[in-house]
């Protein structure tokens, strides 16, 4: 099997210190929200020789452990107790702040709302649902209320928007769909779709995906590069990724904004990337890199009965609102962590 050839550009030690130029048309007033990532935290890292760990409780930003015998409800953080309002208690002394440290990577070097999704001032043409069954055909400029289903080799979607209310995908690849590309898209899941893409034979570049339950999931030969995966819609029985991987060869993910961590509720979500085997015999060739991460039960979810070879994760950065740790275990067969560059976004240092 043939391995991706690398296609990261070369960045010193200390990471670029600006991010890419916004492709023509981008303007960065567009950007409607606020990416939040947490400040300071206390990681809890147990790496045992046991595939899977223990979740244990970490000490962060937003979660505190459960004191004994008032342990918290299921799948809800602990908030720290309110001020006391008895007028004979000792006043409390605020801590003094410690100075914001200034990440050595800036925000902005990965992609935003400003930076994905259809560029301003395009004019978009209503369409309903589509099915793509052309060679080569080229969709441009509309606005999609519906979903796309694509059979058909080598199409391309672009400068779209696409608004699906499917308990599916916005985007599905059937098994004759080879080298679907999707670029400057919008994909809204009207907080219905169980993922936003599926599932093999496809590229999303500059793709703004929000408001699905997961995010894409990534079969064979396929891609997810330039692009901003966030507000994911949290159901009672769900457990929200921003990107999936359940059993599928030759995977790149590269330079994304990957937001499962939920600032309004404080939730964390399941992981920015779930990998397991769970489809396939296996799961082979992924490449993971200079991506912006944040939230999770662990960050990088990997499930203990994964059968994997090739899993390079390298030059990564890493938010500090998850529940229990960045990731689940390094004690897998064909995992590749670079420790030294995969490191905490607000300062540069190594998790592990």
């Amino acid at each position: 099997m043939a391995a991706f050839h690398d296609p990261s550009p070369t960045s010193p030690p200390g990471w670029p210190s600006a991010g890419p130029t916004p492709p023509p048309g981008r303007d960065p007033a567009r950007n409607r929200r606020r990416v939040r990532l947490g400040a300071a935290g206390l990681v809890l890292a147990g790496l045992g020789g046991v595939a899977l760990l223990v979740p244990v409780p970490v000490v962060g930003r937003h979660w505190t452990p459960a004191p004994a015998g008032d342990p918290a409800p299921a799948g809800q953080p602990r908030l720290a107790p309110a001020p006391s309002t008895d007028p004979h208690a000792a006043p409390e002394i605020a801590a003094t702040p410690s100075p914001t440290a200034t990440p050595p990577t800036p925000i902005t070097y990965w992609p935003s709302a400003a930076t994905t999704g259809v560029p301003v001032g395009t004019v978009l043409t209503t369409t309903g649902s589509l099915t793509l069954s052309t060679d080569g055909q080229v969709v441009s400029n509309r606005d999609i209320v519906g979903c796309v289903t694509v059979t058909a080799r080598n199409v391309t979607i672009q400068r779209s928007r696409i608004t699906c209310a499917s308990t599916l995908y916005s985007i599905r690849t059937l098994s004759t769909a080879v080298n679907l590309t999707v670029t400057d898209v919008e994909i809204n899941g009207s907080g219905k779709n169980s993922a936003a893409v599926c599932c093999d034979n496809y590229t999303l570049q500059r793709v703004n995906v929000h408001h699905s339950i997961d995010g894409p999931r990534l079969g064979n030969n396929t891609k997810i590069i330039d692009s901003y995966v966030h507000d994911l819609t949290r159901t009672p029985t769900s457990h929200n990724d921003t990107l999936q991987v359940t059993g599928a060869s030759n995977v790149l993910i590269q330079h994304n904004n990957l937001q499962p961590y939920n600032p309004v509720t404080r939730d964390p979500a399941n992981a920015c990337l779930m990998l397991g085997s769970t489809t396939a015999p296996s799961t082979n060739n992924v490449l993971y890199q200079l991506n912006l991460c944040d939230g999770g039960n662990y960050s990088i979810g990997i499930r203990s009965d994964i059968v994997a070879t090739k899993l390079v994760f390298k030059n990564n950065k890493y938010g500090r609102d998850y529940r229990y740790g960045v990731i689940a275990s390094l004690a897998i067969a064909g995992l590749q962590w670079d420790r030294p560059t995969n490191v905490w976004f607000d300062n540069g240092k190594p998790v592990i």
